[in-house]
């Protein structure tokens, strides 16, 4: 009796070590695999802006600014946040604030971004975004984005973290948590997204 239940935490402890093992090859992969912004002279219909970060709005500003699109949605705005505190007055004229760009103000993570985006999206007859968020948070958007709005054309446009030094991350203790964290949300989509392949092919 004590042998079989030796041998079955051995056993449960192997899984356990291997799947650490996986989890931890995966991580180094997300991150070697994190998108890097580069220059995209693509036209799209609009820009869609994920907020959290900095850098995020001035860099969907900009692409409106320079014509890369001809609206923009910023997603996840708070309640009671005006736009004249997302956007100077000098940004961009008055006439192009009001006609071209969107306050979202029912996403409250990155799940609803998507379908608040989505709604936005079909409301204008738009076909293709530029979707601008944080680089590290990007392979998780665009999961999330891909999967409510398969129709679309989605170029990634991503912004990168100041605060956050790629070259051996992993001697920053700081940076190895966020980046486990996000890691892990996305691992749990990708399995999540999986899961419901399966049961719809059976």
């Amino acid at each position: 009796m004590r042998r079989r239940r030796t041998r079955g935490g051995r056993f449960i402890a192997g899984l356990a070590v291997l799947a650490a093992i996986f989890w931890l090859v995966g991580l180094l992969l997300f991150v070697e695999n994190i998108p890097r912004s580069k220059p995209d002279d693509t036209l799209t219909d609009a820009v869609v802006v994920l907020t959290g970060g900095p850098g995020r709005i001035n860099r969907g500003i900009e692409l409106l600014a320079s014509e890369k699109a001809r609206e923009l949605l910023i997603s996840g705005v708070g309640a009671d946040v005006p736009m004249r505190d997302l956007i100077s007055d000098n940004a961009l004229p008055k006439s192009r604030l009001e006609c071209c760009v969107t306050l979202g103000r029912a996403a409250r993570d990155t799940r609803e971004n998507a379908i608040e985006a989505a709604g936005w999206a079909a409301s204008r007859n738009i076909v293709s975004i530029r979707l601008v968020t944080s680089d590290f948070h990007m392979p998780r958007s665009l999961l999330e984005f891909e999967r409510r709005l398969p129709q679309l054309q989605i170029i990634p446009e991503p912004v990168g973290t100041k605060s956050i030094t790629m070259g051996r991350w992993w001697l920053r203790p700081d940076t190895v948590v966020l980046l486990a964290g996000e890691y892990s949300k996305f691992l749990a989509i990708r399995l999540q997204l999986a899961f419901t392949r399966l049961i719809m092919s059976l």
